[in-house]
């Protein structure tokens, strides 16, 4: 006596039901990937926005007799960021729109950017965007090396991890 069945086997169930899912966890992972990457490719456009904005503060700044360039500086998120005066406000001086313009630069650095790490600084290096450090030539290129944590990569930036853009911002 046989009998003939018209429905599935539990194991082809299973089996079937393995391969959907599998699919399914590829759908989300890939999906996953396209957000990260998304939200590194927008960072990397507004760096690259900041940079020129301070490239043309830098290029309008007019110093006073022996005074030092403001826009050369080191901004780490893990500091406080200094107040600078209100030149919204009141009227200021070059170097005081000059701090005012670096505040609120930072602010925005430290507000869009995770775990950033600035450094604008004299550099006439060939390799100048391998690492942090600055010659500090005064007849070099003022430089901005920027960093900080990579969504794609998931980990805090090192002191020691070489800068994820560097740009020249003028003489």
């Amino acid at each position: 006596m046989s009998s003939s069945s018209s429905g599935f086997t539990m194991l082809e169930v299973l089996v079937a039901m393995l391969v959907i899912g599998t699919g399914a966890l590829a759908m989300i992972m890939l999906q996953l990937h396209a957000l990260r990457s998304s939200r590194e490719n927008s960072l990397q456009a507004t760096a690259t926005m900041m940079a020129q904005e301070l490239a043309e503060l830098r290029a309008a700044y007019r110093p006073t007799a022996d005074a030092a360039d403001p826009y050369l500086f080191v901004f780490d998120a893990s500091r406080p960021i200094p107040v600078a005066a209100d030149c919204a406000s009141a009227p200021c001086d070059a170097d005081a729109f000059a701090a005012a313009a670096i505040g609120d630069w930072n602010t925005r650095l430290a507000r869009d950017f995770p775990a950033a790490r600035a450094v604008v600084c004299r550099d006439g290096r060939a390799d100048a965007h391998a690492d942090w450090r600055c010659d500090g030539d005064p007849a070099a290129p003022a430089v901005l090396k920027l960093s900080w944590r990579r969504a794609l990569s998931g980990g805090a930036p090192e002191a020691t991890a070489t800068p994820l853009m560097a740009i020249v911002l003028g003489r």
